[in-house]
């Protein structure tokens, strides 16, 4: 058995947010010990030509050491739910329905999960349904987060049991790196096509600083994490007010 550290959720100049060029990223997470990442390009100005030359680009950019997976994240019209996708899939669009989206990349194999359901409260707008379709969900996002897990992730997680817990990046910036990944888990040579069925299957787990990322959920482990999140905010509250009554 072959397990592999990813990075998952990553965002490469070919997003509308994004800096970075994927070979450069591609060394960064390499020369951190990953042995590949999940790309969750945002949908905004792709179509289905941008959509292969992307697919192209993440061959390009991969290596018998490292392996960079194109994936797209697609947003709600109102652009209030995000779900990373990955797959052997066209691209389906954009602005879509959720429901829509979601049973169309599970008709045609691929696996989807909820982005940072705490940004503007998108936890409130889930639907049951989504869960038949939905891998998991992230309960853990860096950009949004921080380095504490989010409450509202974890509650949503315990309520819908069916769905895996997901520690994700939204890496747009170097400031985006934080010992979070997932641990994947293939009988044959790493691939795209077995990374992704290894995903179909489930075999995998998110981490954080090398223990199940569900351990950073509850207990002493959970608390100190939530501490030093709430010091860390208030660090950069002092700083804003710092920098603002410079500019006064």
């Amino acid at each position: 058995m072959n397990v592999s550290r990813f990075a998952i959720h990553a965002h490469s100049e070919w997003s509308n947010d994004g800096r970075w060029p994927l070979l450069t990223l591609a060394r960064l997470f390499a020369s951190l010990g990953y042995r590949g990442v999940l790309m969750s390009e945002h949908d905004r100005d792709f179509d289905e030509d941008r959509w292969v030359a992307y697919q192209q680009e993440c061959g390009r950019a991969s290596s018998s050491r490292f392996l960079v997976i194109p994936g797209i994240e697609y947003s709600s019209a109102d652009n209030l739910i995000h779900v990373p996708t990955w797959g052997d899939l066209p691209f389906l669009g954009e602005g879509l329905d959720t429901t829509m989206m979601l049973r169309e990349v599970r008709a045609r194999g691929g696996v989807a999960v909820l982005a940072h359901p705490s940004r503007q409260a998108a936890w409130k707008t889930y639907r049951e349904e989504w869960s038949r379709y939905l891998l998991g969900v992230e309960i853990w996002n860096l950009k949004y987060d921080g380095y504490a897990p989010s409450t509202d992730g974890i509650e949503l997680w315990r309520q819908h049991p069916s769905l895996m817990p997901f520690a994700a990046l939204d890496f747009h910036r170097a400031r985006h790196i934080f010992p979070l990944a997932i641990e994947i888990r293939v009988n044959a040579s790493l691939t795209r096509q077995s990374v992704q069925a290894a995903l179909q299957e489930k075999e995998c787990r998110s981490i954080a600083f090398r223990s199940p990322a569900e351990t950073f959920t509850r207990g002493r482990r959970g608390q100190s994490l939530t501490e030093l999140e709430r010091w860390r905010n208030s660090v950069f509250r002092r700083v804003g007010r710092v920098v603002s009554k410079c500019h006064l």
